[in-house]
């Protein structure tokens, strides 16, 4: 079953003969090297997202609370009345 659904895929593809293993480790480096490369980038960006995601959750319970805060004390006006 898994080789023909590996056949499938690839004349899917349109390939007519598989790529030669050496083709394969060749294009492998290549895109672990270029992926090496990048990973301080994307280390950068994943830390900025985190750092940006935990500002606004501050940002939203700061503001929730200054919200909720008037509004108790107008149901602690209304009570006592």
């Amino acid at each position: 079953m898994l080789h023909e659904a590996a056949k499938r895929y690839f004349d899917s593809l349109g390939l007519k003969k598989l790529p030669s293993i050496k083709s394969l480790k060749q294009e492998y480096a290549t895109l672990n090297a270029e992926n090496k490369k990048l990973y301080p980038d994307q280390k950068a960006a994943r830390k900025e997202m985190i750092d940006l995601l935990t500002a606004k959750s501050n940002l939203e319970r700061f503001l929730e609370i200054k919200i909720e805060q008037p509004e108790k004390k107008e149901q602690q006006q209304e009570e006592s009345r």
